[in-house]
């Protein structure tokens, strides 16, 4: 059986001692350091979550931004398409005025090479009728 004497009192004082003298050097910096690491790394989570955050902003900002702009460039492509095409009408169209200007004046210059191809025939047409005349009378006509 354990005895209880004298002995008890002093290990009870030399282990409050060793306790109080291994709580102020040891327990009391160990347990700050691991409270200032747990610290320092929730920090660091909180840093690294407003980062994510940002980047997922950042990023959104980003998209939206590439949306706008690909909504401009398709509104201006369609513009320069509208204008292609407004210009190529104006094209279209003074080519038509100068088809139908052209064909016009091809149409005067044939009517008037007609008239004037008419006109040569009947004075051919009278000049052979008074020669094929003459020959069938035997004498000038007039």
């Amino acid at each position: 059986m354990i005895a209880i004497d004298y002995s008890l009192p002093v290990q009870i004082v030399a282990f409050l001692f060793l306790w109080f003298l291994l709580n102020k050097l040891l327990f009391q910096p160990f347990l700050r350091l691991i409270e200032e690491r747990e610290k320092r790394t929730e920090g660091a989570k909180e840093e690294t979550d407003a980062l994510i955050a940002e980047g997922e902003r950042l990023r959104t900002e980003y998209e939206n931004r590439m949306a706008k702009a690909r909504d401009e460039a398709e509104a201006a492509k369609q513009t320069i398409v509208a204008e292609a095409g407004r210009a190529r009408e104006q094209v279209l169209a003074r080519a038509r005025e100068s088809a139908a200007s052209s064909l016009q004046a091809t149409r005067q210059q044939l009517t008037q090479e007609m008239a004037a191809a008419r006109r040569l025939i009947g004075q051919e047409a009278q000049a052979v009728a008074q020669q094929m005349a003459e020959k069938v009378l035997g004498r000038r006509i007039g």
